[in-house]
């Protein structure tokens, strides 16, 4: 049993769902691409005072419009977390990801979450990283906001996200300055 199991508790339930088709994107060295569809929010929006306050570095939201998680980067899966709230990414150039799947969901267990990733496992941009069932969050009674935080920004300064506003899986969402 690994830390995480001991933490978080080791799940036993998982929903059967297939692994959605990538998209078709090409993304550039110095992009974060948005890892779901819906309503890109500022940092400062993000109803989770942890990541809001930038403590774990730049970050966006994104209220969903589907479940559908996508790689934002291309590069290499550094955390997967047994509850399937949290996944780590580094990108080829170095820039370290976290993608954040709603608020307190860890509380889920993994319930409702279906992944399709493996850590060390290579992955490009828009590949999808894992299902979220909103409705089951929603009934959970947890916020469904995907959190995208670039967490070693201080090496890739400035980290400059585009505006909110209405954004597509794939589209961009941060410059990260190399």
């Amino acid at each position: 049993m690994g830390l995480l199991d001991k933490l978080f508790g080791k799940v036993e339930r998982r929903a059967v769902v297939d692994r959605p088709d990538p998209l078709d994107i090409q993304a550039a060295p110095h992009v974060v691409c948005a890892p779901a569809s819906g309503q890109l929010m500022a940092m400062a929006d993000i109803p989770d005072p942890v990541f809001a306050c930038g403590a774990m570095g730049p970050a966006v939201g994104i209220k969903p419009d589907a479940g559908v998680v996508y790689a934002p980067v291309s590069g290499t899966v550094t955390l997967t977390t047994g509850t399937l709230h949290a996944l780590g990414l580094r990108s080829d150039n170095g820039v370290e990801i976290l993608i954040h799947m709603g608020v307190d969901t860890v509380n889920m267990k993994g319930d409702g979450f279906t992944g399709f990733v493996e850590k060390g496992q290579r992955v490009s941009a828009g590949e999808a990283l894992l299902v979220m069932d909103l409705e089951k969050v929603a009934a959970a009674g947890y916020s469904d906001v995907v959190i995208t935080v670039v967490t070693n920004a201080d090496d890739f300064a400035p980290v400059i996200p585009v505006e909110a506003g209405p954004v597509c899986a794939g589209a961009q969402v941060m410059t990260v300055t190399l």
